[in-house]
């Protein structure tokens, strides 16, 4: 039989086992495959992946490509410019700097570019880096994760955890020295290999903050955009008026933001902008941002229900689908969608690595980064991803 075939047969008995307003239409579709001996057409694992992926709290999750960031400068391409250069800040700190990171012993072997950590089976804990590319129209797909997110979904809690980490959390870099984290991906991805650079990316993490990393997701700014409008757009409550005069554009030019306080509405370029503008606060202003949006797309997902998703699950897939690139497979995305689904809100915990667990530093070269407090992110991330998010 077709492993594609195959495939779609184990999807739609998982959708049967766990979302039981599938039951009617994934049975006829089923004695359908089962009827046939021909290849199933590429459409319906289209149509089977867009459903697990919009119909579930992961699916939210990975629209964490809400939260891209944009940078001062050209993001790097390395098909332009040397790998080397991609941070352009000294790799070793003043005699006197502070403690930071962990560093490798003398004679310590220097740790694999693959992740150590198994891929998921479905039933336990399941730990995700979702890593947002500031990539613009007509760039390649390497550059910086100038968003970074470690979520944790745990099908026996039901629970979940999502932990926003710093782009300028200045870390060991297996293999090449201290550097800001953001920088990781693209060390990794050299020779235009994303694969590569998401391994690397994991790895620091997993390295830095004692987290084992199971999967990835990269995302990019198309995806944000089209992604959102595919939904109708979300509803966000601004605490604060947003008044960014010197908001980025897509041409490294200036798109003038202002954003009132109170209940809004944005569409899909809305939405970006005000989780990516940080001109106005820093850093951690524009991360508690990100996960505003988050949840705001999980509220609107939930709130369209099955058939609504049904109607949007085909051009939702088609928008976003160059924009995302990850490792997870047809049927993990499935587990993932239908164990996401039992979790409520308020079992949702979130937080973000600021000044509570980093402080300020200056490299040798004059460049501004940011220190882990170990012991400090020692006893968050404990309770994030060991405890359920609940002492």
């Amino acid at each position: 039989m077709n492993d594609e075939l195959i495939l779609a047969i184990e999807g739609t008995k998982i959708l049967e086992q766990n979302l039981f307003v599938l039951c009617d239409f994934c049975g006829m579709f089923r004695s359908f495959l089962l009827r046939t001996s021909q290849p199933v057409l590429p459409g319906w694992l289209t149509y089977l992946l867009s459903v697990a992926f919009v119909f579930s709290g992961i699916a939210v999750v990975v629209f964490a490509f809400f939260t891209f960031q944009v940078m001062l400068n050209r993001p790097l391409n390395p098909l332009e410019q040397s790998v080397a250069a991609v941070a352009g800040v000294d790799l070793s700190l003043d005699q006197n700097a502070p403690p930071a990171v962990p560093t490798l012993e003398p004679g310590q072997p220097t740790p694999t570019l693959i992740p150590t950590s198994e891929p998921w089976e479905g039933e336990e804990r399941v730990n995700i880096l979702l890593m947002g590319i500031d990539r613009r129209p007509g760039e390649a797909f390497i550059s910086r994760t100038d968003t970074m997110m470690l979520v944790s979904l745990d099908p026996v809690t039901e629970s979940a955890s999502i932990l926003s980490i710093p782009r300028d959390l200045y870390v060991l870099i297996p293999g090449h020295g201290r550097d800001r984290i953001n920088t990781a991906f693209v060390y990794g991805s050299a020779g235009n290999n994303p694969v590569g650079g998401a391994a690397l990316a994991m790895q620091t993490v997993e390295y830095n903050l004692g987290v084992p990393i199971n999967h990835y997701v990269l995302v990019d700014f198309s995806a944000v955009i089209n992604g959102i409008d595919a939904l109708g757009g979300i509803d966000v409550f601004v605490p604060t008026a947003i008044n960014d005069p010197t908001y980025p554009s897509m041409n490294y030019g200036f798109d003038p933001l202002f954003i009132p306080a109170g209940q809004n509405h944005f569409d899909g370029a809305t939405a970006l902008k005000y989780a990516r503008t940080r001109h106005q606060d820093n850093d951690f202003g524009r991360a508690a941002r990100q996960q505003q949006v988050i949840l705001a797309v999980r509220q609107k997902v939930t709130a369209m229900g099955f058939t609504g998703m049904i109607a949007q699950a085909g051009t939702l897939y088609q928008q976003v689908e160059n924009g995302v690139r990850t490792d997870l497979s047809l049927e993990q995305m499935i587990r993932l969608a239908t164990a996401a689904n039992t979790i409520d809100s308020e079992n949702i915990y979130n937080d973000v690595l600021d000044y509570d667990y980093v402080s300020s530093y200056r490299t040798e070269a004059g460049a501004q980064v940011l220190i882990l407090d170990n012991e400090k992110a020692a006893a968050l991330i404990q309770e994030l991803f060991y405890n359920g998010g609940d002492e």
